[in-house]
């Protein structure tokens, strides 16, 4: 069975960073910044919901829900409606609702306050996912897939939204911090799949790699979240990717692919990747655009990729790979044409 992304959407906040404008404001934090040239030109562009001084002020964890649920509903309702718009569904012709953040936590979700500004119909089914972090965006197209393989008629949406531009720490000096200072960027993107024409999403599959929870995530600490990315994820990327990748391409058919949908992680994460694979130098060229125009936005980034991928000409059968926390691989059999 397979079911069809039918439109796809990307929403940026307003506030555009340069590279050298992050540097410029970071090295009041981390003195030691000091190859900026070499520094800056693995970095890009990123969006953030507020003027970067403000950013870099602290805020009770009070003030960061609020804005959270702000920016978030905005950026989400924007994406939203440009996919259904392109899809050419209404709210109430959704039904079911999938939505996906890791940078901020609400209750009730927030489709719930999405629901009246985009027209959903009362009995719309809603999943909130909170936890899978950068790999969710992948995950939840899954689910969508998987629902679609039960109700074949109906129509699902999608929408993954991230501020990790509220979760920067003042007071936290670790590598951890100002990786994730220079890598990540606010940004939505959401998706509306059913059946017709699209890219096709033929199969999905999910692998944990054991005893990684220590590697990627947040933890929740007095001043709200502090992220934890350890300097070992590329190299157990290299080590554990490839026989992951062989399995899900044995058991789904899907042999050569002839394009990648990856998640725009960053650099060191690409380098990684493509080493594992074998793949060849221009392989991951949209995930590399996508992080050089936004950055990594986390849920969101696989949208953006998406997004370039269904724009490119040729037909032929193509990997999604997302990448989160567990670590996780969320993995998609896609066919683009035909």
């Amino acid at each position: 069975m397979s079911s069809s992304i039918l439109s796809i959407a990307t929403a940026v906040p307003e506030h555009r960073l340069e590279p050298a404008d992050a540097l410029r404001h970071l090295r009041g934090f981390w003195p030691r910044l000091e190859k900026l040239e070499e520094t800056e030109a693995t970095l890009g562009v990123r969006y953030t919901c507020e003027p970067v001084e403000q950013l870099l002020r602290p805020r009770t964890l009070d003030e960061l829900r609020e804005a959270y649920l702000n920016h978030a509903r905005r950026l989400a309702v924007t994406a939203a409606c440009k996919a259904m718009g392109e899809a050419g569904v209404s709210g109430s012709g959704i039904d079911l609702v999938i939505t996906v953040s890791c940078t901020g936590y609400l209750v009730p979700s927030l489709d719930v306050y999405m629901a009246e500004e985009l027209g959903f119909r009362p009995d719309i089914v809603r999943l909130p996912i909170t936890e899978l972090g950068c790999s969710a965006g992948a995950s939840a197209i899954a689910a969508a897939h998987r629902h679609l393989a039960a109700y074949p008629d109906q129509k699902v949406l999608v929408v993954a939204v991230e501020i990790p531009s509220l979760n920067f720490q003042q007071a936290d000096t670790s590598l951890d911090n100002l990786t994730a200072s220079l890598v990540f960027g606010d940004g939505a993107g959401a998706a509306v799949l059913g059946e017709g024409e699209g890219l096709r999403v033929l199969r999905t599959a999910s692998h944990l790699i054991p005893r990684t929870a220590h590697v990627l995530g947040f933890d929740l600490r007095d001043g709200g979240f502090h992220v934890v990315l350890d300097r070992r994820l590329p190299r157990i990327l290299e080590r554990e990717l490839r026989p992951v990748v062989e399995r899900f391409v044995a058991s789904s058919g899907l042999g050569e692919p002839r394009f990648y949908a990856v998640h725009a992680a960053g650099p060191r994460i690409f380098d990684s990747i493509q080493t594992s694979l074998g793949l060849p130098a221009h392989a991951l060229d949209a995930s590399r655009q996508v992080f050089a125009e936004v950055g990594n936005t986390s849920s969101a980034a696989i949208f953006f990729t998406l997004e370039k991928v269904i724009a490119c000409e040729g037909d032929g059968d193509g990997l999604g790979v997302g990448i989160g926390p567990g670590i996780s691989v969320e993995l998609m059999h896609l066919r683009r044409g035909g």
